[in-house]
Formats: structure tokens, sequence, C-alpha cells
């Protein structure tokens, strides 16, 4: 055993020393802070302003449009107000605010532009509107985002309203126009017929809220909170980091066993610890590798959510709060380490009898295939924990890490949490024999890989 240690301690070292190693850890929180501000800033400086023309025969319907692009921009920008005011809060000097960029703009037609008829005029702006030609905004060459035909009539605006635009992603500015022009005509329906808008808009307004009371809480305390929605929730995050860190240092694992097969460091490792005091030592160095890279997610997690809380300080209170819960960060570490030993020690075992990594993928293929099941479900199994479904895929060892871990915030019974853990601690223990035999015969072996039949000869080998 004291071998095996030695070469666990080796096998960490030989992963955490590595700059690849490092720059992962260290990009992860920049990432995760990138996810929060890069939305904003590109927002901000790189979305450009989309300008627009409108066509209006009956001179009456453009000031809709501008209604409701003023209304939108200063929604918008009160949202911004209120979380720059959050995020100074209790500054003694704080810097001025400086309103977000407008992002629509409506730009007049220019005479020469105008032809004699609708058609003409739709025909001159065509290059303009494909980008062929560049539209003179206050003497400086820019875009003409998208061209806007109203009808002569307001009664002909259900289907008579024509948005000309090539981006087709970018649906914010016809999305406005849609609406402002439903709203206008509804407005004018409601006067026709003598219904006062604003008391219309109060009924409107009004909403049944549930008050959601939990049955096993016990009496008096039976209203659910805000955390414990949100908690319900968060099993399916867990469930994600799971899959990536058992299968980043699993491939990990299989990859520096190849590598020191290839370049025949295990026949030098071979002459002075057996077989097996490799693999145990191999699947705890690498181990040690997952939980620091785990450790290091966590605290990137707590200390991100901490300081781009900003206006949702109440929600990122809240997910920090789960991140250190017991009754989800320990079986998510328990599950962590018997799916590690479980995937590392089968990809290990396939490592060994391979000689290359493309040999070694041909073996993964059907392991990743089985591991996107619970990755399919894990949405239908959030909304149903005590389902068929889920607890079917709780009994068959391959997928309890996961769909387990998915279950934890639906309080599964407890006798199906432990017959779960004991089922797959028992199969974790005849994975990790079963690939320690093939470890055992099929490490210095060279040439192809065998195939199924063969393995299961390796195992019965003595």
């Amino acid at each position: 055993m004291r071998y095996a240690f030695l070469v666990a301690l080796r096998e960490f070292a030989e992963h955490t020393k590595t700059k690849g190693f490092w720059i992962g850890i260290l990009l992860f929180p920049v990432l995760l802070a990138a996810g929060f501000q890069v939305p904003r800033l590109l927002e901000k400086y790189a979305k450009p302003t989309r300008n627009f023309v409108v066509i209006d025969p009956s001179g009456s319907l453009a000031g809709v449009i501008d209604a409701a692009i003023e209304t939108d921009y200063q929604k918008k920008n009160g949202v911004a107000l209120l979380q720059w005011t959050e995020q100074h809060k209790g500054e003694a000097e704080s810097p001025a605010y400086e309103p977000i960029k407008r992002l629509y703009r409506r730009v007049e037609l220019p005479a020469d532009l105008a032809g004699t008829s609708l058609e003409e005029t739709k025909a001159n702006l065509r290059p303009f509107l494909k980008g062929e030609r560049d539209w003179e905004v206050d003497g400086q060459p820019e875009e003409l985002f998208a061209l806007i035909v109203l009808p002569d009539h307001e009664n002909k605006l259900k289907k008579g309203v024509e948005f000309w635009c090539t981006n087709l992603a970018d649906t914010g500015l016809s999305d406005i126009v849609e609406s402002a022009f439903t709203e206008h005509l509804k407005s004018r329906e409601y006067e026709s017929k003598g219904i006062d808008r604003k008391e219309l808009e109060r009924i409107v307004r009004i909403q049944v809220e549930l008050e959601r009371l939990d049955p096993k809480k016990a009496p008096g305390e039976e209203e659910v909170s805000q955390a414990e929605k949100i908690r319900q929730w968060a099993p399916i995050g867990f469930v994600y980091m799971l899959f990536v860190a058992i299968m980043t240092v699993a491939q990990m694992l299989l990859g520096s066993t190849i590598e020191e097969k290839s370049n025949r460091i295990v026949e030098v490792l071979l002459s002075s610890v057996t077989p097996w005091e490799l693999m145990l030592g191999k699947l705890l160095g690498v181990a040690f590798v997952g939980v620091a890279m785990l450790l290091a997610w966590l605290v990137s997690i707590m200390a991100v959510l901490s300081y781009f809380s900003g206006a949702g300080q109440e929600t990122a209170g809240i997910l920090m709060g789960l991140l250190v819960a017991p009754g989800l960060i320990v079986p998510f570490a328990a599950y962590f380490v018997l799916g590690y030993l479980m995937y590392s020690s089968i990809l290990l075992g396939i490592g060994s009898t391979c000689t290359t990594l493309k040999d070694a993928q041909n073996f993964m293929g059907p392991v990743m295939t089985l591991l996107m099941v619970p990755l399919f479900t894990m949405f239908f199994i959030v909304q149903d924990p005590n389902g068929t479904l889920a607890t079917v895929l709780s009994w068959i060892p391959i997928f309890t890490p996961f769909v387990m871990m998915n279950r934890m915030a639906g309080d599964p019974p407890t006798a199906q949490i432990a017959g779960t853990f004991v089922v797959l601690t028992i199969s974790v223990a005849f994975s990790i024999w079963f690939s320690g035999r093939i470890f055992q015969n099929g490490i210095l072996r060279t040439g192809q890989p065998p195939k199924f039949l063969e393995l299961l000869k390796l195992v019965r080998k003595a």
C-alpha cells in the first residue's frame, strides 16, 4: 500500500505541476466572471445602434413606433440605473451614472432617395439594406439596419406593415414594432367600445398568487420559500459539474496511462511496484487532482456570485447557501468519488490494453453514449424525482451517481438512498477488480487492442 501512495503522489505532482492545469484553474473564475460581465459589455459597446427608416404614407403612424422605442429605452435605462445604484451603495464617492446607449434610431429618408412611387423608393433603399452602400448619419457612414413601410391607414395595420431587414437573428426592433401596433389597435378598439383603458389595465393586472405549502414540513412552517424553489433546480448544476469533473479526470488518467505505456515508462515503474499498486496509485493520484479541481471551482463560483450579485444579491445569496448546504454538497462529494472510481477504473482498464489514444477512443464511444442518458433525462427527473424513470435509473450503477444527485432536492426515500449507495459501492468494487485484472494482464501488451472476448480472457488469465 505504501508504494501505491507513492505512485499516487507522483501522479498528483505530474498533473498539477503542468501549466495547463493551473491555466485551467485560473481561467475558470475568469470565464465565470466573463459570463456575468461580457453580455453587459457587448450590449453597451459592441452592439451598434440600429438605424432604420420609416415610410409612413398616413403621416400619423410613425409616432407610435417612436413612442414604443422611447418607452423601451426608458425601461432598460431604469434597470441599468437600479443595478448601478445597488453596485455603488454605501460608497462615499461614486462615479457619475452614464445612461445606456440607445440601440435604435430612426433616420429620415433623404429627398433624393424618395421615388415617385413606393416601389421606386424601396428599390432605392435596397443597396443600403443589403450593405452595398453606407447610410450617412451626422456626417458619418453607418449601416441601415431596417426599413419599415406602414400602410396609408391604421385599418390596414394587421397585415399591412412591412419590415425589411437582412438580419434575421436580431428581432429586437421588429418585436417592438409588432407590440407597439398591437397595443395601438387594442387602444383604438377600447375607445370605440367606450371602455376605459386604465380600468381595463387594472383588471388585467389582477392575479391570483398561490400560497405554496409543503405538507412534509412541520405544522406552522409549511410555507415554501424562494430558496426552496431554487433548491429544486440546483441539482442540475451539480450534475453538470459531476459530469464534467468525472470525464475530465478520467480522461486525464486514460491519457497518462497510454502515454506512459507508449513511452515504456510503465516498464520502469513495474520493476518497483506490482500492477495492482500501480493501478491503485494512479486512481488515487488523479482522484486528488479531481478533488483539488472541484474545490477550486466551488470557491470560484462562490467568489463570483458574491462579487457580481448586484441587484440580484438575494438570489446569489441563496445559490451560495446551496453550494455549502450539507444536503447537497455531501452527496455531491460522495457520488463524485464513487462515480470517478467506477468510470476511471473502466477507462484505466481500457487504456492498459491500448497503445495509442486513437485505439482507446474507439472503446470510449460506448462509455460516452451511456453517459448521455442521465444528461438527457435530468430536467424530467427534477420535475418527477420519485417517478418510475428516476427510480429505475437510480438502480443502474453506471447512472446512479448522476441520477441520485439529481434527485436529492426531491427527498427520495431513505431506503432508496441507502440501497442505491450500497449497490453503487459494490459495483465500484467489482469494476476496480475487473479492470485490475485487465490492467494486470494488459499493461505490457503491445500491438492491436483486444476485442471484447479477448478482454474477458485477460480477466480469467492467471
